[in-house]
């Protein structure tokens, strides 16, 4: 997998350029059916990601958050691209940092190389299936963190199931762990592969928006789920953890798990 990862990089840095390149120029905003936004740098940098990659490995799939599946990941082709070519575009509206290129390689539904690149910060993370995970040129590892009451962690959905008994049971998930980080990005999943969190949860995500995490994370000694717990980026949710707490978080978000939260109040508020 080394040409495929060495190939995932270079994408995801010219695509880094890409956005560096338009800080500060006419973004061409646009709202898609989601209303979220959409600039000409998502669309620049998912057409140069394109390029390079399939340019390498024509008879694969590829998946981009903004041009969708190309016809081969109709058929039977068990190697696919899923790529997010500026994840936090909000941020990269606003100058804010955290903006990255997200780039997998799925295989027979598996994530298998990833990588997080941070062109405003100078960070690359990556990762490939049994060769461990990097960020620039140092080896990284997560957490040793082995009581919720210990650790810190970030939450994506609150407000989006503020009504809904899942987001009552994140925030108790919140208030169980020791401190709640306030971003909620890419950059997150980043600082838990480096051992500086210990437990993400995202009520929101799509593919693109965690499976390079998924290959890292888990390369880096982590564990990743969705919300019941399958190992899988298609089902709307994802948990990542250190790996030691990965059980107890999933229990705060199981189904039959009374929140514990007067739905009166909250009604109220």
């Amino acid at each position: 997998m080394t040409k495929e990862l060495d190939i995932a990089v270079k994408a995801a840095i010219e695509a880094g350029k890409i956005q560096l390149d338009c800080v500060g120029t006419n973004l061409g905003i646009e709202k898609k059916c989601d209303l979220s936004p959409v600039t000409r740098a998502d669309k620049m940098c998912e057409a140069k990601i394109r390029e390079i990659i399939l340019g390498a490995f024509p008879g694969d799939a590829f998946l981009g958050e903004e041009t969708g599946e190309s016809a081969a990941a109709s058929s039977s082709n068990r190697r696919r691209w899923i790529v997010d070519p500026i994840d936090g575009t909000r941020p990269f509206i606003r100058g804010i940092p955290t903006h990255s290129v997200l780039i997998a390689l799925e295989e027979d539904g598996v994530p298998v190389i990833g990588v997080i690149h941070l062109p405003a910060m100078g960070l690359t993370c990556r990762a490939y299936r049994g060769g461990g995970a990097f960020l620039n040129e140092v080896r990284i590892g997560v957490s040793q963190i082995g009581k919720l009451s210990d650790a810190m962690g970030s939450v994506l959905g609150i407000t989006e199931y503020a009504d809904d008994p899942l987001g009552w049971r994140l925030i108790n998930l919140t208030r169980a762990w020791d401190y709640t980080y306030g971003f909620m990005d890419a950059y997150s999943y980043v600082l838990l592969a480096c051992g500086k969190l210990d437990a993400c949860v995202n009520l929101l995500d799509k593919p693109w928006d965690c499976a390079a995490a998924a290959c890292i994370v888990t390369e880096a000694g982590g564990a990743f789920s969705d919300i019941s717990g399958k190992k899988s980026v298609h089902n709307g949710s994802f948990v990542l953890t250190n790996g030691a707490l990965h059980d107890e978080v999933l229990t705060f978000l199981a189904d039959d798990v009374l929140t514990g939260i007067d739905t009166c109040t909250l009604s109220l508020m």
